[in-house]
């Protein structure tokens, strides 16, 4: 378990995030998009390449799209009641694919060494079951490296400190492909919130070097993300 992080469950028959998606890439089982893909393109072997198109398919989606639809009620449904029914949050979140079999699609980082902006809780929120190397590795606390897998399953998603503990990917080594999505969110009324929803951020003052970094990551970072 990541340092104050929060494992929310939800109900997939009323946020049918991979049935939206599978229907986008005209696939029976969304995991084996792989498989699909290498019908479709011909390919031996798939690259990081393969990973971004597929990836482009999905931010390009449309604001009225079903899955932003989907997307936007689990928001104010399940997420935003924990933070008094108020937040500010990336309407168009980070799309992701990681077919299986294909090399890292995320360098090692940390988020606000990109952004800047130190106060958002990440949220992980995969469409598929995440597992062993086809997902996110993260540590444990703040400047252990110690890597480990965040194992998931599809209904579950993961609140966490992206902005300050460092995490990316490894090469794929399974036979499954992950599809998921991540956004950063901001509580608007603070004040409002209860533990544990309120301490996800919380463990960063044992870190006194951390901001001092912050702007000048934001600077030279030029990474895989």
């Amino acid at each position: 378990m990541l340092k104050h992080s929060i494992i929310v469950d939800y109900d997939t028959g009323r946020y049918p995030f991979q049935k939206v998606l599978a229907a986008l890439f005209r696939v029976p089982v969304l995991d084996k998009l792989h498989t699909t893909w290498k019908q479709r393109t011909a390919k031996a072997g798939l690259t990081y390449d393969d990973n971004l198109l597929l990836r482009k398919k999905m931010q390009g989606l449309k604001e009225d799209a079903l899955f932003y639809t989907v997307y936007h009620r689990w928001i104010t449904d399940v997420l935003s009641p924990h933070y008094g029914g108020h937040i500010s949050y990336s309407a168009h979140p980070k799309m992701r694919v990681h077919l299986a079999r294909t090399g890292s699609v995320s360098n090692f980082h940390r988020d606000a060494d990109v952004t800047g902006r130190a106060m958002q809780i990440n949220c992980y929120l995969p469409f598929t079951d995440v597992f062993d190397s086809n997902t996110l590795w993260c540590e444990s606390d703040y400047g252990l490296k110690d890597y480990k897998p965040i194992n998931l399953r599809y209904g579950q998603a993961i609140l966490w400190d992206g902005g300050y503990l460092t995490h990316g990917t490894v090469e794929n080594e399974t036979d499954f492909t992950r599809v998921s999505c991540d956004f950063r969110f901001q509580p608007k009324l603070p004040d409002r919130v209860s533990p544990p929803w309120s301490t996800i951020l919380s463990g960063r003052d044992q870190s006194t070097t951390l901001d001092q970094t912050v702007q000048e990551g934001a600077r030279e970072y030029g990474g895989k993300m």
